[in-house]
């Protein structure tokens, strides 16, 4: 089954792997990316790919780009949140920390989902597999939380949790699914070279769950890219 995809942040890293390898299972992809096409430069010839402009810290941003993609699709089946930022300097602790760079981070990673779900929700709800995924991180649970500083980052992805657990509660009677996943560390701009895996093992990963069938009522949904649980 042929599904329409809508993945925020596409233009590199994990929202660019996820374009890709739903491409090329045979999915209808809508791909926004906020500066410039970087990576889907590449691939912008697709005929299943629809690209736009949007940047999810700007309301009328998201607006426009939702009266755009209306006018494309009548529905989205899956809808993956993946714009997020990582700006904070990681040597920075209580005393010293850039209040404005936290208050930049909770805009884009937090309340730019909610932005895109505000205007983009009605669309999953017409949609077949009435998926939505918010990219989260383990840097979100507070039951395991070992971290001393990198509040800003930390926070965002608690309140996107929250965000991804009310809107579970709202949505079960529509028949939609929320999960909030943990790509895992992977070699990104943001990750850094290091990281564990590549943002391609990770796409495969959430492609993989995004086909399940899930419980509508179950209210275990942050987990990582392979499906195992993560507390809250």
């Amino acid at each position: 089954m042929s599904y329409i995809v809508f993945i925020t942040g596409a233009s590199k890293g994990l929202g660019y792997s996820l374009t890709e390898l739903y491409l090329s299972k045979g999915h209808i992809v809508i791909a926004t990316y906020r500066k410039n096409f970087e990576n889907l430069e590449k691939i912008k010839e697709n005929k299943n790919l629809i690209l736009y402009k949007m940047d999810v810290s700007e309301e009328e941003s998201v607006k426009t780009s939702y009266e755009y993609i209306r006018n494309k699709v009548d529905h989205i089946d899956i809808l993956i949140n993946n714009a997020a930022i990582y700006i904070e300097d990681k040597a920075k602790t209580i005393e010293n920390i850039d209040i404005e760079s936290v208050i930049q981070t909770l805009n884009v990673n937090s309340v730019g989902p909610l932005r895109v779900l505000k205007y983009f929700y009605p669309l999953v709800e017409k949609g077949a597999k009435k998926l939505i995924i918010n990219i989260s991180s383990e840097a979100g649970s507070i039951s395991n939380c070992w971290r001393d500083r990198e509040y800003g980052y930390c926070m965002s992805k608690s309140a996107l949790n929250m965000l991804s657990a009310i809107l579970q509660n709202y949505s079960k009677n529509k028949g939609i699914k929320v999960l909030s996943i943990h790509p895992g560390w992977m070699r990104t701009d943001m990750g850094g070279p290091t990281a564990d895996i590549s943002p391609e093992e990770s796409a495969e990963g959430i492609f993989n769950l995004s086909l399940k069938e899930w419980d509508i009522n179950d209210k275990n949904i942050y987990m990582d890219y392979k499906g195992n649980l993560i507390t809250w």
